[in-house]
């Protein structure tokens, strides 16, 4: 029972690596339809959100391994 606090941690971690590359490759497209610039700008924000979701995924797998030590102790 105690675990199962750990289950938020898995929607929070898909939810952090998905989000920030959906969000800047939308952004990108728009900008490209709205704008008529090239496909540079998809690829300069798909490239920026890749690096924010590995950057919150860092941060959300130390926080899930600082939860870890919480509960079960250190091994």
């Amino acid at each position: 029972m105690k675990y199962l606090s750990l289950l938020m941690w898995v929607g929070q971690f898909g939810f952090s690596c998905l989000f920030p590359v959906c969000v800047f490759l939308m952004l990108g497209a728009y900008l490209q339809n709205r704008f008529e610039t090239g496909t540079w700008v998809v690829v300069v924000l798909g490239i920026i959100g890749l690096l924010t979701s590995i950057s919150t995924a860092r941060s959300c797998l130390r926080a899930m391994r600082r939860e870890i030590e919480r509960i079960g102790g250190k091994r």
